[in-house]
């Protein structure tokens, strides 16, 4: 191990007495103790960080690719770990998102997203554009989606199909409700004919004929 006194080998050839205020041979074991030290940090820093790049290819290894569930189940296990070797959840947590964040920055990786809350964000988006359109009529939205496709640029593009989704959706509502009264008309029909046919009277057979003639 060397010793503070390498530093007579290597010293400047002009003499120096003070070091600030206090005389350099006080300061001398402080500073060296400080330069051996700092050479150990950065060798086990080395050492660390080789090792947290072995473990960071590791561990994309496993979940590179997988379904969002599989993944949670991934972060849980290596949660685990590190409480199991006495840190807090929110620590174990920590760790592991710094560990995501290394494989994103070095492996380009992408974080699986959950199916069902990305179902509720796509159904929160489409109802808030359902909401800023409400007041605009199927005219309008029409003149609006022809101005935006004679502009031709991507942006304006975009817009324009958000436009043709929205009046595609109001027609299909108005599709609906068409469909939901012919059906209402038709169980009524059925009911008055299924009471006529009941009756068995002289009016009743009359109605009955006519409905028959009327349907041909």
């Amino acid at each position: 191990m060397a010793s503070v006194n390498t530093v007579a080998a290597s010293a400047v050839a002009v003499a120096v007495s003070m070091i600030g205020d206090r005389p350099a041979v006080e300061m001398q074991e402080t500073i060296f103790c400080i330069g051996e030290e700092t050479l150990a940090a950065e060798l086990l820093m080395a050492t660390g960080k080789q090792a947290l790049d072995v473990l960071d290819s590791n561990l994309h290894d496993i979940v590179k690719g997988l379904p969002y569930e599989q993944f949670m189940l991934v972060r849980d296990y290596h949660k685990a770990g590190s409480i199991d070797k006495g840190k807090s959840d929110d620590s174990a947590q920590k760790i592991w998102e710094r560990q995501v964040n290394r494989m994103k920055s070095t492996f380009e990786f992408v974080t699986p997203k959950s199916q069902a809350k990305d179902a509720e964000r796509k159904a929160a988006k489409r109802a808030e554009d359902i909401a800023k359109l409400a007041t605009i009529s199927d005219g309008e939205l029409l003149d609006l989606r022809d101005a935006h496709l004679r502009k031709g640029d991507s942006k304006s593009i975009a817009q324009a199909q958000k436009l043709a989704r929205e009046l595609e959706r109001r027609n299909a509502s108005d599709l609906d409700a068409e469909k939901v009264q012919r059906k209402m008309t038709l169980d009524k029909i059925i009911t008055r004919v299924k009471e006529l046919s009941k009756a068995g009277t002289d009016d009743a057979d009359e109605l009955l004929f006519q409905v028959l003639a009327i349907l041909g």
